[in-house]
């Protein structure tokens, strides 16, 4: 990675990266195309084609081509920003801090941290 990689994670908002998703979306006519149930469809598709990258392999596994890995990722996040201009979220940050917050209590760290997870 290199640092200029590593600065778009810094540099860029999930605010940013919805709107140039809106954009490659708008400038290709795809808002018909775009609604929410397409959207979660095409969210789960993808979330499957990442999971037959490692589709009979041994635990522990890293493909050699991690560019397949990352292509698979990325649609997946893209079609995730798509859904909340979709579903027209104000706060996608929001949306993950609550979720969080329902985690927090949900898996206490008591109860769930290390081994004991494994062991539930």
């Amino acid at each position: 990675m290199t640092d200029q990689d590593k600065k778009y994670d810094e540099q860029t908002t999930i605010k940013d990266l919805r709107t140039f998703v809106d954009q490659f979306v708008e400038e290709r006519n795809w808002k018909s195309y775009h609604n929410p149930r397409a959207l979660a469809e095409a969210i789960s598709i993808e979330a499957a084609e990442l999971l037959e990258c490692f589709l009979f392999q041994p635990e522990g596994y890293c493909p050699e081509k991690i560019e397949t890995v990352t292509d698979e990722m990325a649609d997946i996040f893209v079609y995730l920003m798509s859904l909340c201009n979709a579903l027209n979220l104000e706060s996608f940050s929001e949306v993950v801090h609550q979720k969080m917050k329902k985690n927090r209590i949900k898996y206490p760290i008591e109860r769930y941290a290390g081994e004991k997870y494994q062991k539930q």
